[in-house]
């Protein structure tokens, strides 16, 4: 690869590397409701079992049945999918009606017990309802949402954990593994691709687009962004609910691209690719993405509870950094007299802000973020780091407020870390958290 890029501009090795880091993580998301056979057709197919078995092995890998909608999606935890909520909105809204009828019908039937309608009875009025009504009571026959990332060679099966119509979200849950059997868990093999923040985005700065539009997989584009704090109204938007800060741009951004992601240079997600103005039907250069900011703190909520309601206890997330406990700068507080405190306390860092980091651990997170330590010279000179002062914009006043919220990250969590110098200046970190090494 280096020598194919060796002609390239820096900007040219800038997009094929972002385009080589999220690439494989990027997805193909088909929502399909399964075609129901008749009764001849499953007979032939009983007897003609093998060769049955030999069409479903196709290169698709997908049931027959009718196509309700295509598009993008991508990897933001392991086994967990972001897209569009109007690219699986057919499926989510079959599936959420049958079972809307199924807990109808129980209900019904539990009101009607109590000797005036004989279980028996009921049970056979069922039976008849579920033949005439098929694909409401038959969950071989609802709408099964399916996805390829551009790593893998086949299609797997997913649940929809949780969707966000006001911002267009959908998160699924890959199901199935490479073998093609369904798995309760959701580990998976390939990488996942982290939020950026699109707050400090400014007009012109470059942005990649990566999906599937009209069925072309892997497709790249690239542009600017031509605008933020856009409003997607009404009309231009399946959902029919305004989206606002909305990043417009300018990368080519067509049917297909829904749910896709939209980079920065970093290789981060800054925006999930959601609509486009255009008087033909594809692409007039004008496209909005839902801002990452927005997005990201559903996402994990979704992906959490998803987590703890499926009795997974995830591994909780290792920062890599020791903070200076409030015991110490406590005693320290102490040997001041109370009428020199306030002073003391506002020329003094280290009783200006809590939780100064003092060790930062070698290939950690908190290391490739550039996060500082506080250190003391040998002759004593105290040279000051960081000090954390919020994560996820919450606000930590001491060392127990940022232990309980770390506590509750898990491993592939992205969290932003308010922290301040000693000249309280402040900046925003964005932290990816491992796995702590085995010690």
């Amino acid at each position: 690869m280096d020598d194919l890029e060796k002609d390239l501009t820096p900007s040219e090795r800038s997009v094929t590397a972002v385009v080589r880091k999220c690439g494989p993580s990027v997805a193909l998301v088909r929502s399909v409701l399964p075609s129901t056979p008749g009764r001849n057709e499953a007979r032939n197919n009983r007897r003609r079992g093998r060769k049955k078995s030999s069409n479903s092995s196709r290169k698709d890998n997908l049931p027959k049945g009718s196509d309700l909608g295509s598009g993008s999606g991508f990897l933001v935890s392991d086994g967990y999918i972001c897209t569009n909520f109007h690219v699986i909105e057919q499926a989510y809204t079959i599936r959420k009606n049958a079972e809307l009828a199924e807990r109808s019908f129980e209900q019904l039937a539990g009101n009607l017990t109590g000797g005036i309608i004989s279980h028996d009875l009921l049970n056979i009025t069922k039976s008849i309802a579920q033949r005439q009504l098929r694909q409401i009571f038959d969950v071989d026959s609802l709408p099964v949402v399916y996805v390829r990332t551009s790593s893998s060679s086949r299609f797997k099966k997913c649940t929809i954990v949780d969707v966000n119509p006001d911002i267009d979200l959908a998160v699924l849950k890959i199901i199935e593994n490479s073998d093609g059997n369904t798995t309760t868990t959701t580990t998976t093999n390939e990488s996942y691709i982290n939020f950026g923040s699109s707050s400090d985005l400014l007009v012109g700065q470059t942005l990649v687009a990566i999906g599937n539009p009209f069925g072309l997989e892997e497709t790249v584009t690239v542009g600017v962004v031509s605008a933020v704090n856009r409003e997607l109204r009404n009309e231009q938007r399946p959902a029919n609910i305004p989206i606002r800060n909305v990043i417009q741009t300018d990368a080519a951004i067509n049917p297909g691209n829904s749910g896709g992601p939209l980079l920065n240079l970093k290789g981060e997600v800054i925006g999930i690719n959601t609509a486009i103005i255009t008087t033909s039907g594809s692409s007039a250069g004008i496209g909005f993405a839902v801002p990452s900011d927005q997005i990201q703190p559903v996402v994990e909520r979704i992906i959490r509870k998803d987590r703890t309601e499926n009795g997974q206890r995830p591994n909780q997330g290792w920062l890599g950094v020791s903070v200076v406990t409030q015991k110490i700068m406590a005693a320290n507080d102490t040997n001041q007299s109370s009428s020199s405190s306030s002073t003391y306390n506002n020329t003094i860092p280290l009783l200006r802000h809590k939780n100064w980091v003092y060790k930062v651990e070698s290939n950690s997170p908190a290391e490739d973020a550039g996060i500082k330590a506080t250190t003391i010279s040998s002759n004593g000179i105290v040279e000051y780091g960081d000090a954390i002062v919020a994560v996820g914009g919450n606000e930590v006043s001491n060392f127990e407020e940022l232990q309980a919220i770390l506590e509750e990250c898990v491993v592939g969590e992205q969290v932003a870390l308010t922290v301040r110098d000693a000249q309280d200046q402040g900046r925003v970190v964005y932290v990816t958290l491992a796995r702590k090494p085995e010690e």
